[in-house]
C-alpha cells in the first residue's frame, strides 16, 4: 500500500508541475484574458490530480518481470486513457471546437506524456549507471 501511495504522489507532483507550467504559458500568451475562475480552477486542479494518479499508480508495473514493451503499454496506455477521458470530461477537449482542434489538443497531451516518460527513462538509466559504478568502486 505504501508503494501505491508513493507512486500516486509522484504522479500527482509531476502532473501539478505540468499544470503550473501550462497555466503560466496560457497566461503569458493571453495576458488580457482571465481564463481561471474559482470553479474552473478547482475542476482543473482535480482533473490534474486524477491524471497524475492515473499515470503514477500504473508506473508500479515496472517493478514486475513482464517484458519492457508490455510494461510501457500498460503504464502509458492506462495513463493516456485516463488523461484523455478526464480531458473530455472537464472540457479541455471540447468536440464543439471541431475534430481537428480536438486531435491537436489530444496529440499535444500525448506528446507531453511520452516526453516526460522518456525523460524519466533517461534519469533512471543514469541513476542505475551511477549506482553500478559506485558498486564497482567498492569492490
Amino acid at each position: 500500500m505504501k508503494k501505491v501511495i508513493r507512486a500516486a504522489w509522484e504522479g500527482l507532483v509531476l502532473a501539478a508541475v505540468v499544470f503550473l507550467i501550462t497555466c503560466a504559458v496560457i497566461g503569458l500568451n493571453h495576458p488580457d484574458e482571465s481564463f481561471g475562475s474559482g470553479l474552473g480552477v478547482a475542476v482543473s486542479c482535480l482533473a490534474t490530480a486524477v491524471i497524475g494518479v492515473g499515470f503514477g499508480i500504473p508506473s508500479l508495473i515496472y517493478a514486475t518481470e513482464l517484458p519492457t514493451g508490455l510494461k510501457v503499454l500498460i503504464h502509458m496506455g492506462t495513463g493516456t486513457v485516463i488523461m484523455l477521458a478526464t480531458s473530455i470530461a472537464v472540457g479541455w477537449i471540447d468536440f464543439s471546437r471541431g475534430w481537428k482542434v480536438c486531435l491537436l489538443i489530444a496529440g499535444g497531451q500525448i506528446a507531453v506524456a511520452f516526453l516526460l516518460w522518456a525523460l524519466s527513462c533517461v534519469r533512471i538509466r543514469r541513476d542505475a549507471k551511477q549506482m553500478n559504478e559506485r558498486l564497482k568502486d567498492k569492490e
